[in-house]
């Protein structure tokens, strides 16, 4: 069951609609959003959209347009991002093969699964280091996965990519920009925590931990 409670309720209402399009019915819900839907343990305000196929930017910026009067604010080949009645919106390429299915929930709401999110998660760290939120839900995700099984995820999904990389970015935390807004459902968040919870995480890297870090 997803924790439809991590989002408001118009921007849930636009992903059901997004997902019931056919025309979109290649995009699969990916991110942040994604996560906090299975775990329930932060609010999420983006739609991240991926596909592994390509598709026609400015054809699809047409029909977002008249369909949901989409307004963009960048695109390239592939690369679609922009707004719905202020909810932001990318829509996105994504071509390395899934490790699992995307689960589909009730909603009939089709979501990348847990695995390719962590991978995807700590790629982002490995090559970027600055979003606040990869490092909470690295810190909430270690009570579902170890850090062994996020780094097996990552080296399945990126074969080709030196696991060292994210191992050093989750203790890195100079290039993070801690004035983005956190809105923790469960609990309380300070970087305290969430800072030990990664420590803890590589002095003990097959540990499954029991609590969230809040």
């Amino acid at each position: 069951m997803l924790h439809t409670e991590t989002i408001k309720g118009e921007t849930f209402t636009l992903l059901k609609r997004i997902m019931a399009d056919r025309r979109l019915q290649g995009f699969n819900l990916a991110g942040g959003t994604a996560l906090a839907l299975y775990l329930g343990h932060r609010l999420s305000v983006d739609l991240d959209l991926f596909t592994p196929y390509p598709f026609d930017t400015k054809k699809m910026e047409q029909y977002l347009i008249e369909t949901y009067d989409f307004k963009a604010d960048y695109f390239e080949e592939n690369t679609l991002k922009g707004t719905i009645n202020g909810v932001k919106i990318d829509c996105i390429t994504y071509s390395y093969p899934n490790l699992e299915n995307p689960y589909i929930s009730k909603e009939n709401i089709r979501l990348y699964s847990i695995k390719d999110i962590v991978a995807m998660k700590l790629s982002a760290i490995a090559d970027d280091g600055s979003r606040l939120k990869d490092f909470i839900d690295i810190a909430c995700l270690s009570t579902k996965m170890s850090l062994n099984e996020m780094l097996r995820a990552y080296l399945e999904k990126f074969p080709n990519s030196n696991p060292i990389r994210p191992l050093k970015g989750l203790l890195y935390f100079e290039d993070i920009y801690f004035d983005e807004p956190i809105f923790i459902l469960k609990g309380k968040y300070t970087w305290k925590n969430i800072q030990k919870r990664l420590e803890q995480m590589q002095k003990n890297r097959d540990k499954v931990f029991e609590k969230l870090p809040l």
